[in-house]
């Protein structure tokens, strides 16, 4: 038996369906797939693209298709798809017994989805072509029943004034293509939300998809810093970041405009610089704005090395919604930059943790071995730390470390790196100084240590050989030194 629904408020929303003002195509692909998902449980729903001329059945999108394991842009002949024989009439639409069905029962993709039951519907254009279908499958036996069958038919007629109002044109090989670019829009908004879900910068995922979908050349991702905007992912090319100053007349509108804005020749248009064309061999552009909050975020260039007179509306609505996606996969890495930005830096004192330090130290005596230039490295420890905070608190003693921290940071340069290690013990990398240079810094490092306490230093000078771990072996040797020898001293190592 099939399941127990309403079936005047299936109707109802059914109705409602049909008479609902949509944006576009692919919006109106979401409600239905929506509302017959809610309606037709313990079933798979979906839209697909039935492509005669290439032998080819696309899934444009789908709900619950976890169980058949369907996903948009999903693809496989229409020879072995069930559908070819709905759409060419050879077979019911409604069945609920498909292995013992004379016709779905043989077809090729049955031996691997074993449904049970199925209702499927056509997509009809006005000139009387099929170009899509409307399909329920479940592998409980007598799933459906007549209404079900109803339900479809409704929200099949929907999608198909949809599509054709949205293309213009009642003509069955455009309305191919436009189903085309509906299926590879939905695929890239599954790729773009797996990449979130894994906790990856999906930036990159969205230039990479945006180039499939529109078939360009090169496409850029750039986010404003300061007045200006800045590349954060790209694809396509190899270059250095990207930086456009947007103008303030008519070509600065393709920063700001919150609607894509075309290029057809980009070869000498104000608003590409003509690095960025040089390197691309830009000859049409578009610049498709990221909104957050209803203002531009971000901009996706998008690039072709051939010239375009116009681009399909298809295409063109296939990249707002995969806007609609960038804009989480922004927000995401700006999260990921905070975290990141959190884990680099101490939460009391605000200097880099022992982790950056560990990165950076390895870094800096790389760069001093091609410079051929000197490099020293500190450890510094607070005297009688522990007296302090047991006298006076641990809060008191958390507030000294954070005032400490501030004023020895302003004693150094800006080359220099000073972290908190663990506790009171503090690290300090100095390019450029030999170990006399080294103990006239920590000397006065030492020298403005507040509420009259003081501090203990070991230095060690880099060999020009060692690795960085037996560096930083003989700089803990020069601390152990100095408190040794009454602390409140700098020492350096042998």
């Amino acid at each position: 038996m099939s399941e127990d629904v309403d079936t005047g408020a299936m109707h109802a929303a059914a109705a409602a369906a049909s008479k609902a003002s949509y944006h576009s195509f692919a919006e109106a692909t979401g409600a239905v797939l929506d509302l017959l998902e809610t309606y037709l449980t313990a079933a798979t729903v979906f839209l697909a693209h039935l492509d005669r001329k290439q032998d080819l059945h696309r899934i444009v999108d789908v709900r619950s298709g976890a169980g058949f394991r369907l996903k948009p842009n999903q693809t496989m002949a229409l020879s072995d798809s069930l559908d070819i024989a709905m759409a060419e009439d050879r077979a019911p639409r409604l069945c609920n017994d498909i292995p013992s069905h004379p016709v779905y029962g043989v077809a090729p993709i049955q031996r691997r989805w074993l449904v049970k039951s199925y209702v499927a519907v056509p997509l009809d254009l006005n000139d009387g072509s099929r170009v899509g279908s409307l399909v329920a499958l479940s592998r409980r036996p007598d799933r459906f029943r007549a209404e079900d069958e109803q339900l479809l038919g409704m929200l099949a007629r929907v999608l198909a004034s949809e599509l054709e109002r949205e293309t213009k044109q009642p003509d069955a090989a455009r309305m191919n293509d436009a189903l085309r670019n509906r299926a590879h829009g939905f695929e890239a908004i599954g790729t773009i939300t797996a990449s979130l879900a894994a906790g990856q910068d999906a930036r990159p995922v969205v230039c990479r998809v945006a180039a499939d979908i529109a078939g360009a050349s090169s496409v850029f991702l750039l986010e404003p810093s300061g007045r200006e905007f800045v590349s954060t992912a790209m694809h396509g090319v190899e270059m250095g970041p990207v930086t456009i100053q947007p103008r303030t007349d008519s070509p600065g509108k393709a920063f700001q405009s919150t609607e894509s804005y075309f290029v057809p020749d980009a070869s000498d248009h104000p608003a590409l610089a003509s690095p960025l064309v040089d390197a691309t061999q830009a000859r049409s552009a578009l610049f498709q704005p990221i909104l957050r909050d209803g203002a531009v975020s971000a901009v996706l260039i998008l690039i072709w090395n051939r010239p375009l007179l116009a681009l399909a509306p298809s295409t063109s609505e296939a990249l707002r919604v995969l806007a609609m996606q960038a804009a989480a996969a922004i927000n995401h890495a700006g999260l990921q930059n905070r975290v990141e930005q959190l884990a680099m830096t101490d939460s009391l004192t605000g200097l880099m943790t022992r982790r950056v330090w560990d990165e950076e130290l390895p870094r800096e005596l790389a760069r001093a071995r091609r410079a051929e230039a000197p490099v020293s490295v500190a450890l510094l420890d607070l005297d009688h730390m522990r007296a302090f905070c047991m006298l006076r608190g641990e809060r008191e003693g958390d507030a000294f470390l954070k005032e400490t921290a501030s004023m020895w940071d302003r004693q150094l340069r800006e080359v220099d790196t000073l972290a908190r290690l663990e506790g009171d013990q503090f690290g300090v990398i100095l390019p450029s100084c030999d170990a006399s240079e080294a103990v006239d810094v920590l000397d006065r490092i030492r020298a403005v240590t507040p509420r009259e306490q003081t501090a203990s230093a070991g230095i060690a000078r880099w060999d020009g050989e060692e690795p960085a771990e037996l560096l930083v072996m003989r700089a803990m040797d020069a601390l152990s030194a100095a408190k040794s020898e009454g602390r409140d001293r700098t020492v350096t190592a042998d």
